[in-house]
């Protein structure tokens, strides 16, 4: 599920960005089409009701939730699943936030680093049973909620126990 923004991610890496580059909140940026003060203020996703849906709905095929939080969507999810197992993402499936790409660059931030702080588009995962996929994603849907699949979990092992993979689609 997206997020729709930093949520409460890597603030410290955002603090340190505008204090060492000396950004301005109130400048507004075009490709934000906001303030950076405003863009960093957005409220945070709250996934809650959507989830308490896919219980409902999915039962014992949904495995668990990760929320993708501070250390980023790779590690949130490696702390969900057995050490066995390994999830797999494939970062062509959704297109980085332009306010993750314009910080990135304007922090000097390399991409390893900003994957292990923000959640770079990916707010909550439904780690699920393969065959129930297109009944999580419509069942989402008519609630409003633009969800997609993401990647999936192997039984290969993997010391860090979720990778992210490929690169992300443009927009």
């Amino acid at each position: 599920m997206p997020a729709n923004g930093f949520h409460s991610n890597g603030y410290s890496l955002i603090r340190h960005i505008l204090a060492t580059k000396k950004l301005d909140l109130g400048h507004t940026y075009q490709e934000l089409g906001r303030s950076l003060g405003e863009e960093l203020l957005r409220p945070t996703q709250i996934y809650t009701r959507d989830c308490l849906v896919l219980i409902k709905v999915l039962g014992t095929h949904l495995r668990t939730f990760a929320h993708i939080t501070g250390g980023g969507l790779a590690a949130n999810t490696a702390r969900v699943i057995p050490s066995h197992l390994t999830a797999r993402f494939d970062r062509a499936t959704w297109a980085l936030p332009v306010a993750t790409e314009l910080l990135a660059t304007l922090g000097g931030v390399q991409q390893v680093d900003y994957e292990r702080t923000w959640n770079c588009g990916v707010g909550m995962v439904a780690l699920i049973a393969p065959e129930q996929a297109d009944l999580a994603l419509a069942t989402l849907a008519a609630r409003g909620m633009h969800a997609w699949i993401a990647g999936e979990v192997t039984s290969q092992a993997n010391p860090q126990g979720a990778t992210l993979e490929g690169s992300h689609q443009a927009r």
